[in-house]
């Protein structure tokens, strides 16, 4: 019975000791990622590791490419050049289907056998 209650024991002492080890390795990786100086504007991906990303410097705007093995200064943007993109204006361009039309298209492909 002892045994019992000693094992209960050692795993509510494990799981309390993982909660707080989780808790400031959790802190010292918030920490990292912020800057006084420096912000993450937006990015976007091209490939793998690969991406463009706006960075803003103090007052300045930068875009950089960044790659597996180096960051490259592509060029500096004004404040004027920076606005939020349009969606596209084409009809289904970028749209995420819902649940029920992509069911209601699997379950037309069943009925036909799989055929288009």
């Amino acid at each position: 019975m002892w045994r019992v209650i000693a094992t209960f024991v050692a795993v509510i002492v494990i799981i309390y000791l993982s909660y707080l080890a989780s808790k400031y390795i959790g802190k010292g990786l918030g920490r990292s990622g912020s800057s006084r100086y420096m912000r993450l504007i937006d990015q976007i991906t091209l490939g793998q590791d690969r991406h463009i990303a706006i960075v803003q410097v103090g007052g300045k705007y930068l875009l950089v490419g960044v790659t597996s093995g180096q960051v490259s200064l592509l060029s500096e943007i004004s404040d004027e050049d920076l606005f939020p993109l349009e969606p596209d204006g084409e009809e289904g361009a970028g749209k995420i289907p819902d649940f029920k039309s992509m069911m209601d298209k699997l379950g037309d492909i069943t009925k036909r056998g799989g055929r288009n």
